[in-house]
């Protein structure tokens, strides 16, 4: 029988035998090769983030197609693969959508799960089931434990789709950790932008600088260096990857007015800081993202693979699940294995 890692409650994680996974209508079912673990994972692990247990989670995967439902092509059998998370009407292929689905917001479907987070397990498991429509296949060529930074690295594009930056805008990125480091890379490689980085971590810092930031400072030190590079008004787009519900109030403090905070903390706790007057007062914009194009991640990952490769601090097997989790509080990515088991 296929085993999966299942959060039974906040910080237990057993390892069970699972019956084998099975295709349904529209779904192809995907032998797990590798799965990262996020921020949202560990916000899930603790309990910051509640959703009825027990819950298989992780959504950053790779894996084989092994079978394919009614309504599927069968071609998909056999690809190496990796899926949005988002289980939608569309990626399903129903015929009659929602109305999010029909306005073109499929990640905001009304019927949608969401896989290892909400009423769909996830990828920490021998084999998952998921739609055919959610997709996207792994090129000859990437590495399949680098490709687990597919999603994060998509989430980390949607960011600049949902707030367009200018030329000679610049960003700054709190919390440069997991998610926040790919934000850097994609602002400054992708995008071509100034960045400043903010982190009490100096190793951090200096990661930050080697990907693509033009600037890097402790929080205490943010100020005055980004009002020192914008002549004093302040940063254009300031983007908080803290996972704390303090960043927010650091993200005020940092912006220019009618610039925009983009928000893209899932640690399940509410917001601390929020100054509604200043918000106001300086006419600011507060856009939140999460889901983001794969398609173009997976072009960018294919081009800089070498380089990206370098964010996954260590591989673990599925049978030190609970052990990997709780050290990816600490280190940047752990990459969680089936294979060799």
């Amino acid at each position: 029988m296929p085993r999966a890692a299942t959060l039974i409650s906040p910080r237990t994680i057993e390892l069970q035998d699972r019956p084998d996974a099975k295709a349904g209508a529209g779904e192809v079912v995907v032998a797990v090769e590798h799965a990262g673990v996020c921020g949202t994972d560990l916000a899930l692990f603790s309990g910051d983030y509640p959703v009825p247990l027990p819950l298989v989670c992780g959504h950053e995967f790779v894996g084989t197609v092994t079978e394919t439902g009614s309504n599927v092509a069968p071609e998909w059998k056999g690809k190496r693969v990796t899926a949005e998370i988002n289980n939608t009407c569309t990626a399903y292929g129903s015929p009659t959508p929602c109305r999010a689905c029909q306005r073109s917001m499929p990640s905001h479907c009304q019927n949608r799960t969401v896989t290892g987070i909400i009423s769909k397990d996830g990828a920490f498991a021998e084999e998952i089931a998921v739609p055919a429509g959610a997709l996207h296949d792994i090129p000859e060529g990437i590495d399949p434990i680098t490709a687990t930074l597919i999603e994060p690295l998509a989430a980390a594009l949607q960011t600049f789709v949902m707030t367009p930056p200018k030329e000679n805008d610049v960003v700054v990125v709190l919390g440069p950790g997991r998610l926040g480091i790919l934000i850097v890379f994609v602002a400054s490689v992708v995008h071509n932008l100034k960045v400043v980085t903010v982190s009490r971590s100096l190793e951090k810092r200096d990661r930050a600088l080697r990907f693509g930031a033009t600037e890097a400072c402790s929080p205490e030190n943010a100020r005055n260096l980004i009002h020192g590079l914008t002549d004093g008004l302040g940063a254009d787009i300031v983007v908080d990857t803290t996972g704390r519900p303090e960043g927010f109030a650091q993200a005020l403090g940092l912006v220019r007015p009618r610039g925009t905070i983009s928000a893209k903390t899932t640690c399940g706790l509410p917001a601390e800081g929020l100054d509604m007057t200043k918000l106001v007062v300086d006419e600011l914009c507060v856009q939140g993202s999460r889901c983001g194009p794969f398609a173009p991640a997976v072009d960018i990952l294919a081009q800089h693979q070498d380089t990206l490769k370098s964010l996954i601090t260590s591989v673990q097997p599925l049978t030190n699940a609970q052990a990997a989790i709780e050290s990816a509080f600490s280190e940047n990515k752990v990459v969680i294995s089936m294979r060799g088991q």
